[in-house]
């Protein structure tokens, strides 16, 4: 059975023995593996920037600027995450430089959106100013796509296609920022998105059908050449004290257009739809389960979210991480680690889970700890299955 099969037989929650493999990784967790001692395999980009991120699946766009980590792969016998397809939901603005200096640099990116991002260190951008802040902006913002699109496939699609259709590993499609609550939020940005949900709800609503049809049309130039092995809807829409919309304003301005997408991909025999979202997410689960969303990441265990306590209240959700990194610091030890993966076991045996920890690994994790910690998880996994006593629901 290759990643792709398994991939598909854990999320129809199969007894079968799950993926062992990680989300991603900071690039400065790489470099400090490193130095403490990490065997490289393949060496890492010369010209790799510390804010940025390692990817654990295995990169289908050449042109992707996004480094695949190899040497923790091979080192545990990971299999790959599943790839992201290469997609483009901007309206293809040229990207303008305003400020630039040692420390950092101010630009319009390709939505449109000003941001100003340091050129060291691992802090978050500072979004500055969006594209669209009423009606008129969203109508002239509309008019910058077009029809074509064409202009929206790899420039090597025919040999992606060619290269995908015998693929051994699963492949996903979506991603930032594709979502009913992430793309408003992405092109106006907080506060404003708030006001306008109050203010002017059918400017909301006439957004998210324009993207939704824009998805659909989109993606129907794909499907007739390839099919993705998942979805994954970028929301990220909870804090840490939950979610950043009350269940009515879900239901309003989110429920209809989730409704007619799961049903797109459905026509197309897509069935495994996942939510992308950071946050205590247990207060939107029911929400997301009313729409037909059937699986969750990366269930974020510092955000209070109980990877336990969700598998008693859905059984039949895919779960996706759910490993609390923080185990990985220095500090931690043996006994904390394995009080951590306990849980693992016990969600192992009920199917449809692909542990991992619960985001891109920080690097206040020490390659000591990784190694007991993927060591460990790995034996977990494969005992899972020898089981005698392992049910599934």
């Amino acid at each position: 059975m290759n990643t792709r099969e398994r991939f598909h037989a854990v999320m129809n929650f199969e007894r079968v023995r799950t993926l062992k493999t990680e989300y991603g990784y900071w690039s400065t967790t790489i470099k400090r593996f490193i130095r403490e001692g990490m065997p490289v395999i393949e060496k890492l980009p010369e010209n790799l920037p510390d804010n940025g991120t390692i990817s654990g699946a295995i990169m289908v766009d050449p042109e992707s600027s996004v480094v695949e980590e190899k040497n923790i792969r091979a080192r545990f016998n990971l299999d790959s995450y599943a790839a992201k397809f290469p997609i483009d939901f901007s309206p293809f603005f040229k990207i303008k430089v305003l400020e630039e200096n040692e420390e950092y640099k101010v630009y319009t990116d390709e939505y449109g959106i000003t941001v100003k991002k340091r050129k060291s260190g691992t802090s978050a951008p500072l979004y500055i100013d969006f594209p669209i802040k009423n009606r008129s902006d969203f109508y002239q913002y509309r008019e910058h796509y077009g029809k074509d699109y064409s202009k929206r496939l790899p420039k090597n699609w025919r040999n992606l296609c060619t290269q995908l259709r015998d693929r051994d590993f699963p492949v996903r499609l979506g991603g930032y920022p594709f979502g009913f609550f992430g793309f408003p939020r992405h092109l106006i940005g907080f506060p404003q998105l708030y006001y306008l949900l109050y203010d002017d709800p059918k400017l909301i609503h006439e957004l998210n059908d324009f993207f939704l049809n824009f998805c659909m049309q989109y993606w129907a130039a794909l499907f007739t050449d390839f099919q993705p092995d998942c979805v994954l809807i970028w929301e990220d829409m909870a804090s840490k004290t939950g979610s950043l919309i009350s269940p009515a304003m879900f239901r309003e301005f989110m429920t209809p257009y989730y409704k007619k997408l799961i049903d797109y991909f459905t026509q197309y025999g897509i069935k495994n739809i996942l939510v992308d979202s950071d946050g205590y997410i247990e207060d939107l689960l029911m929400l997301w389960n009313e729409v037909g969303v059937t699986g969750i990441f990366p269930v974020e265990i510092q955000a209070g979210n109980d990877i336990l306590r969700i598998r008693d209240h859905f059984p039949k959700m895919q779960l996706f991480g759910g490993i609390d990194k923080r185990i990985l610091t220095v500090e931690k030890s043996e006994t904390e680690m394995d009080a951590e993966l306990e849980k693992v076991k016990r969600v192992l045996r009920t199917g449809g889970y692909i542990p991992h920890m619960d985001h891109h690994i920080p690097d206040d994790a020490c390659w000591k700890n990784f190694q007991y910690y993927r060591k460990r998880l790995n034996k977990i996994i494969d005992e899972s299955v020898e089981s005698s006593d392992a049910q599934l629901f």
